[in-house]
């Protein structure tokens, strides 16, 4: 199983960084991309910071270390004793918008687990290949079918087929159970998201509904949930450790309850949700995470030592509980770490340190402070200094520096001598989605064939053409500007940020920011103009898949088991992925006729 999965693997990656897209997956291509319906929640209640004892200053301080383009902030949350005391948004996000929790949804699957395990309808001790008894075979090992509820939970199952499994199966229940085990069940924990997908199929198998289907009643509907959706696998269960969309408010609820025990309180009582036995056990750690030293509890993070557990998904998704102080934060971002720890854990740390130091006093003012950070909250920027800690040489000089400015040519002058020109592109693979986002969605780029800018009635637009797809990008420098991105049928709620300048050799750079607003990942595009009308074509993301990709080689290597040397050049390899996420492309010349030389051969 093991050779068959790594060729698999092997002609897939060939695939996709040769352009050859077409047949790619064992499957149909279908859309991924959820689309909210409206469906309005209902809030937590608020409370001003002092009142619930969180000091000001303390939030200050945190938003202040969320800032920043290393932690990618996206939208924040905190709450103590059930009522939120600071809600921040980072311009262009907004907490009125939902978004996506990546492997944060394995705590709504475990909790899944847990209410089914309260109605006597599953036992942890139960067999995954008992359960899935038609799904075995002749590939199914005696490891395999030791497998029970409990491994997949802990994830220490040992099973080989992994998340990158999900683009070479149609069948993953059966490729679960057909795979290699790396060790005995139970004997380590080894971080692999096909073992919750594994438990939403169970689920599903047990009651005969998906998870979306079984929690709506027991869980979404009680806490008063706003829009929440689940990506499906091609069989149609849900993806259970990845795929999921809900709001940052609605996932703090989940927190709560497990905070009070699994009960959720309203104002006309309390609502039990599941077993305070099952609050207790999944959040008591089980296992450590050999690479990291993280502690796992049933589908959470558990960090024994300082007495709190999170739910946590990739690029910064968080909630994290602390029972003695009674308080949750929920931050969803885009940042470049893959797993829990990253300087928005240490920030979030620091916060509970300032407000279990301040037990027991009155909280010092800082409220005008803390107002004025919320105010000043841009995603990838810094918060500026409060006006009062500004001397007073430096303010002068930035009232200088801002009355020159006003007085300077607006840059759109200079854009609108670019406007009205196509230019064309050889064959590429450039997209306007992030790569990170277009194969989570199963979207293949055929790459971009022109690019054209227009004046519009209020500002400008990027006319992007694409083989069966067009897109009108609207900007405005110095502005936000609002759109949908479509990609084969998903449809991205998108903000672009703009901005015209020069670059150090004096050509015209026009920086356009996408940020897919319910994702977390952006898209940026820079069109450098370049002498004698061509134009060059810079494509990235943030975050970075390629970082992604380093930090997983790193931290789990049991998650890329591919035989890379059967690749000629590994170098050119690794070219070929940093190019495909990040391409750099030249305009072709008026008469091109836009014949490229061939790839060289990847294996």
């Amino acid at each position: 199983m093991e050779l068959r999965s790594s060729v698999k693997t092997l002609n897939y990656i060939k695939k996709f960084l040769l352009r050859e897209t077409d047949g790619i997956l064992p499957y149909p291509l279908r859309v991924q991309k959820p689309v909210p319906q409206g469906r309005a929640g209902t809030p937590l209640p608020r409370a001003l910071p002092a009142e619930a004892g969180v000091p000001p200053a303390a939030l200050e301080a945190f938003l202040r270390a969320l800032a920043g383009p290393q932690h990618g902030a996206h939208t924040a949350l905190v709450a103590r004793g059930g009522r939120v005391v600071c809600e921040a948004q980072f311009t262009p996000y907004s907490l009125s918008q939902w978004h996506v929790t990546h492997s944060l949804a394995k705590s709504f699957a475990g909790t899944a687990i847990g209410m089914l395990r309260d109605e006597g309808r599953l036992s942890l001790d139960e067999r995954a290949a008992d359960i899935f008894s038609d799904k075995c075979g002749f590939f199914t090992s005696r490891r395999a079918k030791a497998v029970t509820v409990r491994h997949l939970l802990t994830m220490s199952s040992g099973c080989g087929f992994k998340e990158y499994g999900m683009v070479l199966e149609a069948d993953w229940v059966k490729a679960f159970l057909d795979a290699d085990y790396a060790f005995e069940p139970g004997e380590k924990m080894e971080y692999n998201s096909m073992n919750t997908y594994m438990l939403a199929a169970i689920v599903r198998r047990k009651t005969g509904e998906g998870l979306m289907e079984y929690l709506r009643p027991r869980l979404f509907d009680p806490l008063g949930f706003s829009d929440v959706a689940w990506e499906t696998c091609p069989f149609g269960t849900e993806k259970g450790g990845w795929g999921m969309y809900v709001h940052l408010e609605d996932a703090l609820k989940l927190g709560l309850v497990y905070l009070n025990g699994g009960v959720w309180h309203e104002p006309q009582g309390e609502v039990r949700i599941f077993s305070r036995e099952w609050a207790e056990e999944a959040t008591t750690q089980k296992m450590v995470r050999p690479e990291t030293g993280e502690g796992y509890a049933y589908q959470i993070w558990a960090d024994g030592a300082r007495g709190t557990y999170m739910f946590n998904g990739m690029f910064g998704q968080y909630v994290v509980l602390c029972p003695s102080l009674d308080m949750a934060v929920a931050v969803n971002a885009g940042a470049g770490n893959l797993f829990t720890k990253s300087g928005t854990l240490r920030a979030i740390e620091a916060l509970f340190a300032s407000v279990q130091a301040a037990a027991g006093g009155q909280p010092r003012d800082g409220a005008a402070r803390l107002a004025f950070a919320l105010g000043h909250l841009h995603f990838g920027m810094p918060v500026p200094p409060y006006p009062r800690d500004v001397p007073l040489g430096a303010r002068l000089r930035q009232a200088f520096q801002r009355a020159v400015r006003r007085l300077l040519p607006a840059p759109e002058a200079g854009l609108v001598q670019l406007c009205g020109k196509t230019f064309r592109f050889g064959k590429n693979s450039a997209s306007l989605l992030p790569m990170v986002t277009a194969v989570m969605n199963d979207y293949y780029p055929k790459g971009v064939e022109s690019v054209r800018l227009e004046q519009a009635d209020s500002g400008f637009r990027l006319l992007w053409e694409a083989p069966g797809e067009s897109q009108c990008v609207p900007f405005v420098p110095g502005d936000t500007c609002e759109m949908k991105l479509d990609a084969g049928g998903n449809v991205f709620e998108t903000a672009v940020q703009a901005r015209f300048t020069q670059d150090e050799d004096g050509r015209p750079v026009l920086r356009l920011a996408l940020h897919m607003l319910e994702e977390s990942s952006s898209r940026i595009l820079k069109l450098v103009f370049c002498h004698g009308g061509r134009m060059e074509l810079r494509l990235d993301e943030t975050p970075p898949l390629m970082l992604a990709l380093h930090m997983l080689e790193k931290t789990s290597p049991g998650a890329l088991q591919v035989n890379l040397e059967q690749f000629k050049d590994l170098d050119y390899l690794w070219y070929c992925v940093e190019r495909t996420c990040a391409p750099v492309l030249q305009s072709l010349p008026e008469n091109g006729d836009g014949v490229f030389p061939p790839a060289p051969a990847l294996m």
